[in-house]
């Protein structure tokens, strides 16, 4: 099974941009710059504003933060979906350089870097929050040092941040940053519709389209949101083109239209985001599917036993082949919608729902029984798709 990424350019070198058009801050897509400005009775080398850049160390692009000669508490930070009271583990790559010698890599006279990770539940973006929660500190001098750090969402909305701290000016003072991940811990759950800050909110038509057919969206807000984008992407995590329409006003709202084609099925994952993906503003989870129409034959043909394997929306083409191929003797029929699995006039309905927890929705015997009565239903957990393939196997060897 596809599995979702939750984070906008993790390795933080997949592409770079200034951020509002600021030269100097020059940042990894998807994330936002920040630092601690200093106070009056601060020296001149202290709390000074990075210079932020791409930069190239062990043949990978990625994210740069420089005061020579002075030392800053600064970092990066990236909003995220959750799903409240879920798990999650927040992991990326930090290295630093600290030395009066301006050769890259060395340690000469180094002084502390103080690098972390941290994480705020409530989904802020003011890095001296007290609800953020940091990991241990730690001083990767001219190596690669990995940083973890688990929390629990208390938001839809949480925020991953990365921070240095070096404590003594140094001619060169340099920390780098890349290869940044976040997983939910235990079963992960996804939230369809998230509801941003000024009620804002995604709206799609149609609400069930079809592989091919162009979706429409609209984004609706009681804020005029800045520098806006809306973001789709595959089940395979791959993103897809979307075309802005432009923007309205009605009385206190504002709206922003786009549209874009599926090309595959699956779950499609769309964010309304600004900074290029660093604020999530709000996001909607649409599933594409292909309508089956359902064909009435005569009476004789109602009573053969229907066994449905029933694919959750996550699935990818493994998962599919793999029913395929473990149904093939029993020729089982194979979809990913519960309605089409539960509907029919039959004697015998058989629903194998395939990992019924990762639906948005956990599907239970108990909603088969409410929509569509009299069919027996059974839940298959599979790691793997291999798993699944030999678990249907078995049962036509048992049914």
């Amino acid at each position: 099974m596809a599995q979702t990424t939750l984070l906008l350019n993790g390795t933080l070198g997949n592409a770079f941009q200034a951020w509002r058009d600021e030269k100097k801050l020059t940042t990894a897509a998807g994330w936002s710059p920040w630092w601690q400005t200093a106070v009056p009775n601060d020296h001149d080398w202290q709390n000074r504003r990075p210079a932020y850049a791409p930069s190239r160390q062990d043949g990978q692009q990625v994210q740069r933060l420089s005061t020579p000669w002075g030392t800053h508490a600064a970092g990066l930070w990236q909003q995220v979906p959750a799903a409240i009271g879920n798990e999650y583990e927040f992991i990326a790559e930090g290295m630093g350089w600290s030395s009066e010698d301006p050769s890259p890599g060395s340690q000469l006279e180094s002084g502390d870097l103080n690098m972390q990770v941290g994480f705020d539940p409530t989904g802020g973006t003011d890095p001296k929050s007290p609800f953020i929660q940091w990991g241990s500190t730690a001083d990767p001098l001219s190596e690669w040092q990995t940083f973890r750090l688990t929390a629990t969402a208390e938001s839809e909305i949480i925020t991953v941040y990365l921070k240095s701290a070096p404590n003594l000016p140094k001619r060169q003072q340099s920390v780098f940053w890349r290869n940044a991940r976040l997983r939910p811990i235990g079963r992960p759950q996804r939230s369809m519709n998230i509801v941003g800050v000024g009620d804002t909110h995604i709206e799609v038509e149609p609400e069930r389209p079809q592989p091919g057919e162009r979706v429409k969206v609209i984004v609706s807000s009681t804020r005029k949101h800045a520098r806006v984008e809306l973001f789709a992407r595959r089940p395979n995590n791959s993103r897809t083109a979307v075309s802005a329409h432009g923007t309205n006003q009605e009385n206190d709202r504002h709206e922003w239209r786009y549209s874009f084609v599926p090309d595959n099925e699956g779950l499609y994952e769309l964010r309304f985001i600004s900074d290029a993906g660093a604020r999530l503003l709000s996001l909607r989870l649409l599933k594409i599917a292909r309508e089956i129409q359902i064909v009435a034959t005569d009476d004789g043909r109602f009573n053969y036993r229907r066994i449905y394997v029933l694919l959750p929306p996550t699935a990818d083409k493994k998962w599919a082949l793999a029913a395929a191929d473990g149904g093939h003797d029993g020729r089982f029929t194979i979809g990913y919608s519960a309605d089409d699995a539960g509907i029919g006039n039959l004697k015998e309905r058989h629903v194998l729902a395939v990992n019924p927890h990762h639906w948005p929705d956990v599907l239970t015997e108990s909603w088969f029984q409410q929509h569509y009565p009299g069919v027996e239903f059974t839940a298959v957990v599979a790691n793997t798709p291999s798993d699944l393939r030999a678990w249907l196997k078995t049962f036509l060897l048992d049914s």
